[in-house]
């Protein structure tokens, strides 16, 4: 043999082992990427990443934060805050709450209170002042099991002599809601919204706090177009 020819089959012979080394070397690459979304996809599962864009529905009422019960007939004379409705008495911040729900395909959330309020309109009034001067810090009966799966949080509450209920700062004191979108909806009798969501701003830096709407406590069961409608 030549020495032409001999040279020519070993360069053939470099060539064909670059080539099987390169596609192998892209081969490794290749399974390492599909492994390395694959574990980002799971982590991302198991954080629950707001990505999707999910929405939580969080209210406070009556309705769950009272120890005594209602009698019957008690709509028709604290109308400001409770409603009955075909499922049974209601909350209007829970009312404002479910349309929201339903119209977003978001959870629901209630915040519940170990301290309870008493059935009667006119002590709960006056226990909300006391607590509010006192700045009380109610412990909560209940927890959302995964915030940072949230994108959107809707909050819905009586406004209280002004203020938050108290119960609603104990849930703002529990949770970060940075990056989120906080969508504010409130219950008044002439009031408005007051300082309510400068307040909440105050209380979550880091999240993009608007209004939703505040309506009056007597025309919250008029309201389902207006609060369907604000949402969209």
């Amino acid at each position: 043999m030549d020495m032409k020819k001999l040279l020519f089959i070993l360069m053939m012979a470099l060539l064909s082992l670059s080539i099987f080394t390169a596609c192998g070397n892209s081969a490794e690459q290749t399974a390492t990427d599909e492994q390395t979304d694959t574990e980002v996809t799971e982590q991302e599962e198991e954080s629950g990443s707001a990505a999707d864009g999910k929405t939580l529905v969080v209210y406070f009422t009556r309705i769950g934060n009272t120890g005594e019960g209602f009698p019957e007939g008690v709509d028709a004379t604290t109308s400001a805050s409770l409603q009955q409705t075909d499922e049974g008495l209601k909350g209007n911040a829970q009312m404002i709450a479910e349309w929201v729900a339903d119209e977003t395909h978001g959870d629901i959330f209630a915040i519940e209170s170990e301290d309870l309020y008493p059935a009667d309109y006119d002590a709960t009034v006056e226990k909300a002042s006391t607590d509010q001067s006192d700045k009380a810090r109610p412990a909560l009966k209940t927890h959302v099991d995964n915030i940072n799966q949230y994108k959107t949080v809707v909050m819905s509450f009586p406004n209280w002599w002004g203020d938050l209920p108290m119960p609603v700062y104990s849930f703002f004191d529990e949770y970060d809601l940075s990056g989120k979108e906080v969508i504010v909806y409130v219950t008044h009798e002439g009031s408005g919204y007051s300082d309510t969501v400068s307040t909440i701003a105050e209380l979550e830096p880091g999240a993009d706090v608007r209004e939703g709407l505040s309506i009056r406590g007597g025309d919250v069961s008029n309201s389902e177009t207006e609060v369907r409608d604000s949402i969209k």
